[in-house]
């Protein structure tokens, strides 16, 4: 049977930003890995398949992160016979905050999907989030409930209530998975952290572009440690969004 094709509008309703490249028309479903044996594989044929159900034309990136288990030679061995595949290691751990920024950067197509690979967000998901693209530029995927411990619930409600009050802007659920206008991650941001993905939020909000989000099903972790709470990435976060909070609100360097 072929697979059912969505339609999508060539070009946003608004292009406040101009465009630094031209992207190709079809979705980049970006990958991060690290120590992902268990699930990796899982998550690139899942995402193969659905790409293939979009009916859109479309690639499948994936970078491991100096991963010290198998999924490199994973990854190697599905790129031999998966469709669109493309892959790269790093040779030291960078962690995920650079690991999202190259994918971005990666990324060809004029729409970017990012997911993880430890299977709390299922590839379907992309299917949920596709038709809103056509009345919004970036997408987040919210979680209807979120499976954390009490501490890392808090962490997360804070650094999404905090955009709301100090930057008027609504970032909905900033650290799950999203789809993305590829222009929208041409727009330069200071934070290195995981603080990056509300700014880049707040960003594309300021400069005019179209927040919106799809309610989804959220599962637990089927492989990797969870790493968002730690001190020192706390921390850092609050450090980068004090310094976001001068350059939009103070300086109007949106």
């Amino acid at each position: 049977m072929k697979p059912a094709s969505i339609d999508l509008p060539k070009t946003p309703t608004i292009s406040p930003t101009p465009r630094s490249r031209t992207y190709e028309r079809g979705v980049s479903i970006c990958i991060p890995a690290f120590n992902e044996q268990e699930t990796i594989e899982t998550s690139i044929i899942t995402a193969a398949q659905t790409l293939q159900q979009t009916g859109l034309p479309g690639e499948i990136l994936v970078i491991d992160d100096c991963s010290t288990d198998a999924t490199w030679r994973i990854m190697e061995r599905l790129a031999v016979d998966v469709s669109g595949l493309r892959i790269r290691r790093h040779d030291r751990n960078r962690g995920i905050a650079e690991t999202f920024m190259e994918l971005y950067e990666w990324a060809r197509m004029d729409l970017v999907f990012l997911n993880s690979a430890d299977g709390q967000w299922k590839m379907g998901i992309l299917l949920e989030m596709l038709p809103s693209i056509k009345g919004f530029d970036l997408v987040v995927a919210r979680r209807k409930q979120k499976q954390y411990g009490g501490g890392r619930l808090l962490v997360s409600w804070l650094f999404n209530v905090a955009p709301l009050l100090m930057f008027w802007t609504r970032t909905h659920d900033a650290g799950s998975v999203k789809l993305v206008r590829r222009e929208i991650y041409d727009i330069p941001i200071q934070s290195r952290g995981v603080f990056a993905e509300a700014e880049r939020i707040i960003r594309a909000d300021r400069r005019g572009y179209r927040i919106g989000a799809v309610d989804v099903e959220h599962c637990e972790r089927l492989s990797g440690k969870a790493s968002g709470a730690k001190p020192f990435l706390v921390c850092e976060a609050i450090a980068d969004l004090m310094k976001c909070w001068v350059s939009i609100v103070l300086l109007r360097r949106a």
